[in-house]
């Protein structure tokens, strides 16, 4: 999973070098800046077509890899990418305003996708229902207690926002025995959720919790208790990806199981 961080911070470092570059020579086009652009141009044509190449083949090798099934907003951006890259070039060799102008929206949008994790630009929204998280505060409390959403201060230990929490909150059923299983877990049950974490999680949670890349959170700071996360790690949320139908029941109970340990 090293190789696949590496990867993801590879694709992030050419993807912004890309950006600035367009963004760059976008400027010099929309003030008539022609001479400083052409300039730039020559001097950055090898750069661009290397940084484009990569920008697929990294995205492309990231997608491949991707834990769980691969959500729409995903597919769409890929679309877009491979869209806008083609259209973007286009319009800055025949130095069309309007076209270049899109395409620097279209990369808003995109990036857009990238942090919210939907087509919408909007985070999951808060049901009506949801009123309480059960078990934000599973160091000091049982594994079922309940804590309002309004408590900030043990929401922010959690590591999650309001309407995070209260998406969590309204699915979650209360814990059961899976939570007495995460407390004192046979060794099995840890190794074999640990290889499961480190083939699934590790690439964006790091293998000791800590790394929160592409949003995740340090796991050795929430205080969600088993069953908030067995309903994370199944359905999903944001940008993390559901692993239901990729994991079975007793598999996500393993890396909820380990995933407990890291503190």
């Amino acid at each position: 999973m090293a190789v696949s961080s590496l990867l993801l911070r590879l694709h992030l470092v050419v993807v912004l070098a890309f950006l600035l570059f367009f963004a760059l020579k976008a400027g010099l086009l929309l003030l008539s800046r022609q001479e400083a652009l052409r300039s730039l141009r020559a001097r950055t044509r090898i750069v661009d077509s290397v940084l484009g190449l990569l920008i697929l083949v990294s995205g492309g090798a990231l997608l491949a890899q991707y834990p769980g099934r691969v959500p729409a907003w995903l597919w769409t951006k890929l679309a877009l990418v491979l869209l806008l890259l083609p259209v973007g070039i286009a319009a800055m060799r025949r130095q069309n305003k309007l076209g270049v102008v899109l395409t620097l929206l279209g990369f808003l949008y995109v990036y857009g996708l990238a942090e919210t994790g939907s087509l919408a630009l909007q985070r999951p929204a808060v049901p009506a229902t949801a009123a309480v998280l059960p078990g934000l505060a599973e160091t000091t409390a049982t594994p079922d207690a309940a804590v309002p959403i309004e408590d900030t201060t043990a929401r922010h230990a959690s590591g999650l926002s309001t309407t995070d929490a209260a998406t969590i909150a309204a699915a979650t059923p209360p814990a059961t025995d899976a939570s007495a299983t995460a407390s004192s877990p046979e060794k099995p049950i840890l190794a074999a959720g640990k290889a499961l974490f480190q083939q699934n999680c590790e690439v964006c949670h790091g293998l000791d919790g800590k790394r929160g890349i592409n949003g995740a959170h340090d796991l050795t700071k929430s205080n969600l208790n088993t069953a908030g996360r067995v309903y994370m790690v199944t359905q999903g949320l944001g940008k993390m990806p559901a692993f239901k139908g990729q994991l079975t029941e007793a598999q996500i109970q393993q890396v909820v199981a380990y995933s407990l340990t890291l503190k």
